[in-house]
């Protein structure tokens, strides 16, 4: 499946995934499905169990990457009890970064 996301903002995405040393982050909605348009946002789930004060910074750099489009980042920990999310995530996301 193509996504809809530049090259130079996946490299971009994988290099703050190491940096951060997440275990993996996944690209989901209507830019892992195909259907967006020029402008609709882009989706991010981050799996962490960084403090909360790390993923802070990483949130921060994210949002200043080089894009016009909004980025929203979602944090899945081993905490998160959000099993229709988690299983949305499985059917339609696709892993930009995985340690």
């Amino acid at each position: 499946m193509a996504i809809a996301l530049d090259d130079k903002l996946i490299m971009a995405i994988k290099e703050l995934g190491k940096k951060y040393a997440v275990e993996k982050i996944v690209l989901f909605g209507s830019r892992a499905r195909g259907d967006n348009k020029p402008t609709s946002d882009i989706d991010l789930a981050i799996f962490t169990n960084k403090e909360f004060e790390e993923k802070g910074h990483l949130a921060s750099e994210i949002d200043d990457l080089e894009t016009l489009l909004k980025i929203d980042v979602a944090f899945i920990t081993p905490d998160t009890d959000e099993p229709d999310f988690l299983e949305r995530l499985k059917k339609e996301g696709v892993v930009l970064y995985e340690q």
